[in-house]
């Protein structure tokens, strides 16, 4: 995947309101990459908080946590295997605008 590209749609998706940070990039990445992921995968493999993971994929969900429409590129469902962990993955539209860009 060309980071850069996906880097730029991102600031693309601005003008629609919110706010991409570079670890919108770097979940988004690595959800195309590896598939869903528990939060606890995702900050091993992004060196990143459990804080901030929630956060930057509560704001690349359908509702951001203040509330307001976030980006939509991110589901959030049970993990089947461990009823108490929830599962990041590409929602239907951030697999379209990955391939929009050309990401996948």
């Amino acid at each position: 995947m060309d980071f850069r590209k996906l880097c730029s749609a991102l600031r693309l998706l601005e003008t629609q309101g919110g706010d991409a940070r570079i670890a919108d990039a770097q979940i988004i990445a690595l959800l195309l990459e590896r598939g869903p992921q528990t939060y606890e995968q995702l900050c091993a493999h992004l060196a990143l908080s459990n804080s901030a993971v929630s956060r930057t994929v509560q704001r690349l969900s359908a509702i951001n946590r203040k509330g307001k429409p976030g980006f939509g590129l991110v589901a959030v469902e049970q993990d089947p295997r461990e009823g108490r962990r929830n599962l990041a993955l590409l929602s239907q539209k951030g697999r379209v605008f990955l391939d929009g860009i050309g990401a996948s």
